[in-house]
């Protein structure tokens, strides 16, 4: 039985989103206190299904994340046996600090049906043939379990470990902006800094992606569960830096926080760009900030009061250029 892989389009989309619904054995409502009662997925609106794996759980969600799909050039490369679409594989194209040019595996889903024949796997060495065709040089991928499903088939796909991720936690306490930051908010037009200034910390996607939801938040989702964030450029006499916070979906006493410093570092800013970040995590009534990075700033976190609470699941690399 062979398996035809093709660009996805928007008329996918009741397929991807039988796909990714095919994983889900229970549904449940939610609201800004958290999961509720189990529900049928008829009983639950758009919003609610997106709660169990993002956009791909719902077809309004997924035809409103289509448009992101083509504004940062998303590749949607779809599986199919005999006609059917029974997988998905998003890539995207980055070139960005600290890592270069790369191509960025998003994300992976098989039918439940149609796992162990293969299909995860010709999806990747499609994504691997693009990569090759414009020369670019390795792939990057962060698993959802390193020692899962997920990370054993890209092992088998020649894939090995670029880098761990680690969690970090800092209380607020200090809650004034230091004299020499101005804070300003970042526009939704703001061109993305990605050539120019690398992302420190808030290791949950790349870059490129991670700056377009800061600054083009999906309020529908925010507004649904009473959940707060910000974008600013942080302002010194030398440099501008920019910051993400947002509360926590369910506990609004804490945060995530996202900042992207210009380069070189310039380490005697940094205490008064992370204070300033602290400072306006205060204003969102956020009292733990919590943050995720890679092994080679976790010490510049801890210089300023940061504290390694775990570990993440590990960045996986394969080569390309042979």
């Amino acid at each position: 039985m062979s398996i035809m892989v093709r660009m996805g389009t928007s008329d996918d989309i009741s397929s991807l989103v039988e796909v990714e619904c095919s994983d889900v054995e229970e549904w449940y409502h939610y609201s800004s206190e958290g999961r509720g009662e189990q529900a049928s997925y008829d009983e639950l609106s758009s919003l609610e299904r997106y709660m169990h794996g993002g956009p791909w759980m719902d077809s309004t969600a997924l035809k409103k994340y289509w448009k992101t799909i083509e504004r940062l050039g998303i590749i949607p490369l779809v599986a199919e046996i005999e006609g059917k679409v029974v997988g998905h594989l998003d890539v995207i194209f980055s070139d960005e600090l600290p890592l270069g040019d790369f191509l960025y595996l998003d994300v992976l889903m098989v039918h439940n049906s149609y796992r162990r024949r293969g299909v995860a796997r010709t999806l990747i060495r499609e994504a691997e043939r693009l990569a090759r065709n414009k020369n670019v040089g390795f792939m990057l991928v962060q698993p959802e379990e390193y020692e899962g499903p997920s990370g054993l088939t890209y092992k088998s796909c020649g894939f090995e470990k670029a880098f761990d991720t680690y969690l970090l936690e800092t209380p607020i306490v200090h809650r004034e902006i230091p004299s020499g930051v101005q804070l300003i908010s970042t526009p939704q037009f703001q061109e993305s800094p990605i050539k120019t200034h690398a992302m420190i910390c808030g290791w949950s996607n790349i870059s490129m992606k991670t700056w377009y939801y800061g600054v083009n938040p999906d309020l529908d989702f925010l507004n649904f569960l009473s959940c707060s964030q910000l974008a600013l450029s942080a302002l010194t006499s030398r440099s501008t830096y920019f910051i993400h916070l947002q509360q926590d979906l369910f506990d609004k006493s804490k945060g995530t926080l996202v900042l992207w410093e210009s380069t070189p570092s310039k380490q005697r800013e940094l205490q008064d760009i992370f204070t300033a970040a602290k400072a306006s995590a205060s204003w969102l009534g956020i009292e733990t900030l919590i943050t995720k990075t890679i092994q080679r700033y976790v010490p510049i976190l801890e210089r300023v009061g940061f504290e390694v609470k775990s570990k993440g699941e590990p960045y996986l690399i394969k080569n390309t250029s042979h």
